[in-house]
């Protein structure tokens, strides 16, 4: 009973911060790991930590000057999923990353 009180007293200010925050990297970990995360939320903060290990893995292969192109374009894409997750969240809407925000619907985090 008292987590369902917990849930209407959050803001829906918050609500969005948490979810927007989600997206920025290595910040994720915040929302990722609070305990009083609404469903919202929850879902923009596994997109947002599966697309910080799609980052780190890009940045990693930056390394070898072949794929430099290829994973560059990567990191431009996360960054555009990034800020277009910021702003769905920040407006109080769903949004599912192709592939990935169907990989995560799947598993329980």
């Amino acid at each position: 009973m008292k987590e369902i009180q917990k849930k209407e007293i959050r803001d829906d200010q918050t609500e969005k911060a948490d979810a927007a925050l989600s997206y920025i990297p290595f910040l994720c970990f915040i929302s990722f790991f609070k305990s009083d995360l609404t469903d919202f939320a929850k879902r923009h903060a596994k997109q947002g930590m599966i697309l910080l290990l799609i980052e780190v893995v890009a940045l990693f292969f930056l390394i070898d000057i072949v794929s430099k192109i290829f994973w560059s374009v990567i990191l431009i894409a996360c960054g555009i999923i990034a800020l277009m997750g910021i702003a769905k969240s920040l407006s109080g809407k769903e949004m599912k990353i192709p592939i990935i925000g169907y990989i995560f619907d799947k598993y329980e985090i």
